[in-house]
Order: C-alpha cells, then sequence, then structure tokens
C-alpha cells in the first residue's frame, strides 16, 4: 500500500494499513515540498519580508522577537480598512495577474501521484482577512453592529479568494486544498454561531464548492474550538476538519458525524509543543491521541498547528507517530 492510498484511506476509515506522520502522503518535508506554494500566495498573502512591512491588500504587518512569523500589526493610524461603511473606498485587492507559476507547475509535476498526492493551501480565510484590514477589535464589532456591510466585504474577499482558487486549480490540479481560517480559541468560537451562520458560512460554502467541483480533496484548517459549527462544516461537504483541538469533545463529534467528515488533529500542542517538554510527555500525548480516536475511524493523527514548532518535539512526536502507529490497526483485531 503507498502513502497516498494509506493516507486515503485513513481519511475514509477503509481499512488503513498504518499511522504515521499526518503529511506523510504529501512528498518532501511539509514546509518544502509537502505543500506547493504559488505565486500569488508568496506576492499577496505571505510575503516573506523581514521586520515591518506593508502587504499588497495594505496591512501592515511585523516580525517580533520570540516568533518565526509576522503577525498582522494594527494600529488606529495604519489600519487598511477604517470604517466599514466605506469599506468600499478603502479595500485594495492586489492584483491576480502577471505571476510566474513556473515553479508552482514545476514543484507539483515533480511529485509522483502514484505514490503521493499533491496539496495546495490557502491561507488568511475569509474571517482572518476581515481582521487583518481593520484589527480584531473593530472586526468583531462590525460582525455584530454592522452586519450588512460585513456580509457585502466578505463576499468581495470571497470574490478574490475564488479566483485565486481557480489560478491554483488550472495550474498546479492539486488532489488536496488545505483552506486556512482560524474561527475561534481554545474555548470558543470568536463569534455566536448563528452570525457564523449568517455572515461567513453563505461565502464560504461558494469556496467549497469550488474546490469540490473540481474534484478536490476539501480539509479546512481552524485550530480552535469548533464543536458548534462541526455539522455545518460537514453539511458544507467539507472532506475533512484539520486542527481539531483536544479542548472539542472529539469522541462525541466522530459520534454525530458518523464518518459524514474526517477529523485530522487531537494532539494536545499546548502541553507538549514547548521547549525542553518531557519525552515521555509527548509520547505519552501521541499515544492517547491514536488510542481515543483512531479506533472510531476517519481520523488522522495530528499536532494541530501542523507541525510542532520546536524541532526537538518534532522528531520525538513524529517517531512515536511511526512506531506507535505502525502496528495500530492490527493490535484493534
Amino acid at each position: 500500500m503507498t502513502k497516498r492510498e494509506n493516507w486515503l484511506r485513513l481519511l475514509h476509515h477503509d481499512s488503513p494499513g498504518w499511522i504515521a506522520d499526518p503529511w506523510e502522503a504529501f512528498q518532501g518535508d511539509f514546509m518544502n515540498g509537502h505543500i506547493v506554494t504559488d505565486p500569488i500566495t508568496q506576492e499577496s498573502e505571505a510575503p516573506a519580508v523581514p521586520g515591518e512591512f506593508l502587504d499588497p491588500w495594505g496591512v501592515t504587518w511585523k516580525t517580533t522577537d520570540g516568533h518565526s512569523f509576522p503577525n498582522p500589526f494594527i494600529t488606529e493610524g495604519n489600519k487598511a480598512v477604517k470604517d466599514i461603511t466605506r469599506w468600499r473606498e478603502q479595500l485594495v485587492l492586489p492584483p491576480l495577474t502577471g505571476q510566474d507559476w513556473t515553479q508552482a507547475e514545476a514543484c507539483a509535476a515533480g511529485v509522483d501521484r502514484s505514490e503521493y498526492l499533491v496539496g495546495a493551501m490557502l491561507i488568511g480565510g475569509l474571517f482572518e482577512r476581515t481582521h487583518y484590514l481593520m484589527g480584531f477589535q473593530d472586526a468583531l464589532v462590525n460582525y455584530m453592529l454592522e452586519p450588512d456591510h460585513m456580509y457585502d466585504l466578505l463576499g468581495a474577499i470571497a470574490d478574490w479568494k475564488l479566483e485565486h482558487l481557480r489560478q491554483v486549480i488550472s495550474h498546479i490540479h492539486p488532489d488536496v486544498i488545505i483552506f486556512h481560517d482560524d474561527w475561534g480559541t481554545k474555548e470558543s468560537l470568536f463569534m455566536h454561531p448563528d452570525l457564523w451562520r449568517q455572515l461567513i458560512k453563505p461565502h464560504q460554502q461558494r469556496i467549497v464548492d469550488c474546490i469540490k467541483a473540481a474534484g478536490i480533496i476539501y480539509i479546512h484548517h481552524s485550530d480552535s474550538f469548533c464543536e458548534p459549527i462541526v455539522e455545518d462544516m460537514a453539511e458544507m461537504g467539507m472532506d475533512a476538519w484539520q486542527g481539531g483541538i483536544p479542548q472539542n469533545d472529539i469522541p462525541a463529534i466522530q459520534e454525530t458525524l458518523q464518518g459524514r467528515m474526517a477529523l485530522i488533529g487531537g494532539i494536545d500542542a499546548q502541553l507538549i509543543d514547548i521547549p525542553d517538554a518531557h519525552e515521555e510527555l509527548i509520547r505519552s500525548e501521541v499515544r492517547r491521541c491514536i488510542d481515543e480516536y483512531c479506533p472510531a475511524g476517519h481520523f488522522i493523527p495530528c499536532i494541530p498547528n501542523f507541525i510542532p514548532i520546536y524541532p526537538e518535539v518534532k522528531a520525538i512526536y513524529e517517531d512515536e507517530l511511526a512506531s506507535y502507529g505502525k502496528d495500530f490497526f492490527k493490535r484493534l483485531h
């Protein structure tokens, strides 16, 4: 059985052979080859610029001490959208033409699809992009007080994302697309579920539909508490939710979903992905995740933020997944 086939069997609960690195079916290292990075993402969504910089949306980013990646640095003076009632005048949409797709196409073409899957990722999803544009506080207030304007702004962002998606699909022909949009904290959604259903869900549905119409597996990343909307996510046609933290009641979610949407996650990153984490603690957390969630199926153990931040944690985590997971399904029988 190839790594590609085994990964798909894990997702579909179809007699998989083993459990290992959750990204082993995507050729290469996760940060260097697993997921094909496209030029629109490089230019418009995640420009690799040190220090403080302005992205093509007009959002200020800054790399701070102790952080590997830049984060939005929003002040009263630099908000890209200062007045939600005037967002049409203030929103700057980055160009979606003129990019060089040669490197991305070559990366995808270099994958042996009989053995591996080709994945692509779109980051800075609908909710995240709104708070990048105006700051977290303004975004949450506007979702509650100016829902009509926020709905229309989300629609414009979704239209841009859809054209980005079409180009990714046309140039890369991925097997899997991961759409990145964090919708909550470790304890709750960022907004009431009904508000999410009213404002975000309709536009997110268009994105899901675009990916599914192309015959591509849709994985939604949100490493947060999404338990109140998992039924919605499954009904929308999402194939998997990546980032399910154990603060969600994962066994109850599995019982509710009955395989209608797979889960990728379950490892408690807050517990193990820390400096000087004890080796046995890391290994026991990996084993706990496998033992508690894998028997129900449609589940791939994974640290919710894709890969551990600390290399020493990553090495132990991956080793335990491989060693404990190698014969897990044989032990079940």
